[in-house]
């Protein structure tokens, strides 16, 4: 039998929504956070069997049964874990490449050590003499100490070989190069992290499995380098902060989306606890699918400048594509989230995320189109419904063309007939002021 990945496997049950698998056999009402329904593993009269969305896990009060959701096509489908792994990527259309099927698991986990020994190592670097301006750099931009500690934030000194060294009774084998930590050229194996404030990133489960470095004090030319793609960390797939927020971005209904590390630290330690962080990368369907599991709403803060704006944009179709709503707040001034909150803005942050702008509005006012006129307005309006035609859900897409008709008073009828027609249209979106 072929074996799966873990980081496969991993990437499945993440993707999994537990209450979807189990509601095509057991019927489930929701109770608080969770949901009931009959255990189908014994005879009952009282719904005791419950389902936790937030922790992916199933439980019977009665019999005891419990356990994930491959661990319920096992025992409901009598199906093998292979089997219930396939079944499941097959659902959520991920791919099981046969080039990784001879993965050893065993070293997925001797990566994972690794990740944890290189959390510890880089704590301990920021809270010793070395660190001392990285971590008074922290607390300058007003992190508090245990905001630090809890999402284990450290500093990889100035050096060559520190990490390399304190694992020295490990040999820098393949293995250890698959971690992404270390660099290997004709002089030796190198650490990859050289005097750079560390940002752990945690799989869901909380493991570290990859990490994020700011420059501090080197004059690098990449203000920030992430850890490359390994068996542990695909980006695609990783938001950060998740692992601590999702229970919360559950509870509340709807989820803050930022850009960067500091965003996400400053606003989840202001008590806007909603938050996650796509970090390194652009936003993918990856991770809004990710999202579409735990919520159906989404609320962008990116940065207030250009760039900002056209990354909100992208998302926000994105967001739409997997049949979730988009909602905009903007920082000012060309701030980005970060700087928003050291100015001593928190009110007013909260205000605006309390009322965001619709994503429609936003577009609008971003590219200035209701100034726009002729060809200009005609290549927004064709660029803006290209979009809008990536949408599967019709319901949405047809609220879409609603509203875009009531602005710019064109019949729906003729907005439909661009959507439909054969022609082809440059989508020229805000690219051109770039």
């Amino acid at each position: 039998m072929p074996k799966i990945p873990q980081s496969t496997i991993d990437r499945i049950r993440d993707r999994s929504d537990i209450v979807d698998v189990i509601s095509e056999e057991v019927s489930l009402k929701r109770k608080g956070i969770n949901y009931f329904g009959r255990c189908p593993f014994h005879d009952e009269k009282t719904p005791s069997f419950s389902v936790s969305p937030s922790k992916q896990i199933y439980h019977c009060f009665g019999c005891g049964n419990g356990g994930n959701v491959f661990t319920f096509l096992m025992e409901f489908q009598k199906f093998s874990f292979y089997e219930a792994v396939k079944s499941l990527a097959n659902r959520y259309n991920i791919i099981i490449e046969s080039t990784q099927e001879n993965f050893d698991t065993s070293e997925y986990s001797f990566l994972y050590q690794i990740h944890e020994k290189a959390t510890v190592l880089y704590q301990k670097n920021l809270f010793s003499p070395p660190g001392e301006k990285a971590l008074q750099y922290l607390k300058d931009r007003n992190l508090k100490e245990e905001t630090i500690k809890k999402f284990r934030i450290g500093f990889a000194i100035k050096s060559w070989n520190d990490l390399l060294k304190s694992l020295n009774h490990i040999s820098p084998n393949d293995s250890l190069m698959k971690s992404g930590l270390f660099i290997r050229s004709e002089k030796g194996t190198f650490d990859r992290f050289r005097s750079r404030i560390m940002f752990p990133i945690f799989h869901q489960s909380g493991k570290v499995n990859a990490f994020g470095g700011r420059d501090f004090g080197n004059n690098d030319s990449a203000k920030y380098l992430n850890s490359p793609e390994t068996a542990l960390y695909q980006k695609s797939n990783t938001l950060y902060g998740l692992h601590i927020t999702k229970d919360v971005i559950r509870r509340l209904g709807y989820a803050v989306l930022v850009e960067g590390y500091m965003d996400f630290l400053q606003l989840y330690q202001a008590g806007i606890e909603p938050v996650v962080s796509v970090s390194g990368t652009s936003l993918t369907k990856n991770h809004a699918n990710m999202l579409s599991k735990l919520v159906n709403k989404v609320i962008l803060i990116y940065d207030g400048d250009l760039a900002g704006g056209n990354a909100a944009v992208r998302a926000g179709f994105i967001i739409y594509q997997v049949g979730m709503e988009a909602q905009i707040v903007r920082p000012p001034n060309d701030l980005d989230p970060d700087d928003w909150i050291l100015q001593n803005k928190l009110d007013n942050i909260k205000s605006a995320i309390d009322n965001p702008t619709k994503f429609l509005d936003f577009h609008i006012e971003f590219h200035n189109a209701m100034e726009l006129k002729g060809i200009e307005l005609r290549d927004y309006l064709h660029g803006l419904l290209s979009n809008v035609n990536q949408i599967d859900d019709v319901i949405i897409k047809n609220e879409f063309i609603k509203n875009i008709s009531e602005k710019f008073d064109i019949k729906e009828i003729e907005l439909i007939e661009i959507l439909n027609s054969k022609k082809t249209y440059k989508n020229r979106e805000i690219a051109d002021k770039n």
